[in-house]
C-alpha cells in the first residue's frame, strides 16, 4: 500500500498546482493511507551488555532507565542498571546475591537482595543506597513492583512457611491477605493504587487477585483451567494473566472489561505474559511450533515475533509508553545478553515526515500563469 501511494504522489505534477491545492492533495493521500494501511511495527533489538555475563533487564522506566540482574562474579548475580548505556551494580544488604523488578520514573528500583547471614529482603534503591523494607514476621520478602508514588508490592513470609501479598507505603508494611487460602504475592501496583497478584482460595487453588483498597477480587482464569496468577496492572486498569488452559497448557492472558482473553502462542503450546504498558500492549514469551520460545509483543489483534540475538530463545518482561521493550536473548553461541527491542518508525511514517519537511521547506512563485517550485 505504502509503494502505490508514493507511486500516485509522484506522478502528480506538483507545479501545476497552487501551494493550497497542493496541501490538500497531500493531506487526501496520507488519508487514505492511513485509512487503508495496517501499520506493524518492526523492532531492531540491541544487546545492552556486558557481554560474556548473564544478564537480564526486568523493568524499564517511562523515562528510560532500566534495571535487572547480571552475574558479575562468580558468587552471583546483582541487581544492576542501564542508564544512557552506563551500567551500574547496584549492590545488596551485605550478602552475595541480589535483583532488581521494577523501576518508576523518579529512579526508585525495587527487589530483593541478601544480607550478611544469606536471608532474602525485599528492597529498595535510591541514590546509590540500598534499604531493607520491614516484614510481616518471617524472614524472607521480595519486593516486585512500584508505582509512581513509591508505593511497593511484593510478597513477604508471616512465619517460616507461609507469606502474604505486601504493600510498603509511608515506610509501613501491609498484609493483603488471600483468597481464603494460605498464600498470596502481589506482583503490580497501578497509579490509582490498584493491586493484582494471586491469591488461594479456600480450596487451596491459587487465582489471578486485585486488590482495590480492602477489597479483593478473584479473577478468574482462562476456560477449562484450574489456575491464574496476574502479573501486572496498567493505569487503565488492565492486566495481565498467566493461566492454563484445557489439557494443562499455560498461556499469557489478557483482563479487561471482567473478561479473560487468551493471546494464544507463535506456534508452539506456552505463553507467558510479563509486561503491559498503558496503552494495553503486552510482552512475553511464547513458544514456536519448532518447542523453543521467542520474546513477543501483542499489540491487541495479534502476537508478533521480536526475535533473538541469533540463538534459540529470548523473553520480553516489559515495555513503557514509548514502545521499548526490554528482555532477555540468547546470542549465537548461547549465552544470554539483557537486551532493549527499540521501535522503528513505519515507512507510512516515514513517508508522512518526509512530505510535511518538504512542504515546510518549498516556495511556490507565480510566473506566466503556472506555479514554479523553488526549495529553499
Amino acid at each position: 500500500m505504502n509503494e502505490s501511494i508514493i507511486d500516485l504522489f509522484a506522478k502528480i505534477d506538483m507545479k501545476k498546482l497552487s501551494f493550497a491545492t497542493s496541501v490538500i492533495v497531500v493531506v487526501i493521500i496520507l488519508s487514505l493511507n492511513i485509512a487503508t494501511a495496517v501499520a506493524t511495527t518492526s523492532y531492531q533489538i540491541e544487546s545492552l551488555g556486558p557481554l560474556g555475563y548473564f544478564s537480564r533487564a526486568r523493568a524499564i522506566s517511562q523515562n528510560g532507565l532500566i534495571v535487572g540482574e547480571c552475574v558479575l562474579s562468580p558468587s552471583g548475580e546483582h541487581a544492576v542498571s542501564w542508564d544512557g548505556g552506563t551500567l551500574a551494580d547496584l549492590g545488596t544488604l551485605g550478602g552475595s546475591k541480589s535483583r532488581a523488578f521494577s523501576v518508576n520514573s523518579s529512579g526508585y528500583v525495587c527487589g530483593w537482595a541478601q544480607n550478611v547471614t544469606g536471608q532474602t529482603k525485599a528492597s529498595l534503591w535510591h541514590d546509590n543506597q540500598v534499604f531493607e523494607l520491614p516484614g510481616l514476621g518471617g524472614s524472607t520478602s521480595s519486593a516486585w513492583g512500584i508505582n509512581s508514588y513509591g508505593d511497593i508490592v511484593g510478597n513477604a513470609y508471616i512465619n517460616n512457611s507461609v507469606y502474604h501479598a505486601s504493600l510498603w507505603r509511608d515506610n509501613s508494611v501491609f498484609d493483603l491477605g488471600t483468597l481464603g487460602g494460605q498464600y498470596s504475592i502481589a506482583y503490580s501496583i497501578n497509579d490509582q493504587g490498584q493491586i493484582v497478584g494471586s491469591a488461594d482460595d479456600l480450596s487451596g487453588r491459587e487465582w489471578a487477585c486485585l486488590w482495590t483498597n480492602t477489597t479483593k477480587l478473584d479473577l478468574g482464569g482462562l476456560p477449562g483451567g484450574t489456575w491464574s496468577t496476574a502479573r501486572m496492572i496498567n493505569n487503565a486498569g488492565q492486566a495481565i494473566l498467566w493461566a492454563d488452559t484445557t489439557g494443562g497448557v499455560d498461556h499469557a492472558a489478557l483482563w479487561q472489561d471482567n473478561c479473560v482473553y487468551d493471546l494464544g502462542t507463535l506456534g508452539g503450546q506456552d505463553s507467558w505474559a510479563y509486561g503491559l504498558n498503558n496503552l494495553g500492549s503486552v510482552v512475553g514469551w511464547a513458544e514456536l511450533d519448532a518447542g523453543n520460545y521467542h520474546a513477543f509483543i501483542y499489540d491487541g489483534s495479534h502476537m508478533a515475533d521480536l526475535g533473538t540475538l541469533g540463538g534459540l530463545f529470548s523473553s520480553a518482561y516489559a515495555i513503557n509508553d514509548a514502545g521499548v521493550i526490554v528482555g532477555t536473548a540468547q546470542d549465537s553461541t548461547g549465552q544470554w545478553n539483557a537486551v532493549c527491542w527499540v521501535p522503528v518508525p513505519e515507512p507510512s511514517t516515514l513517508f508522512l515526515m518526509a512530505v510535511m519537511i518538504t512542504l515546510k521547506n518549498l516556495k511556490f512563485s507565480r510566473k506566466a500563469g503556472h506555479s514554479r517550485l523553488f526549495v529553499v
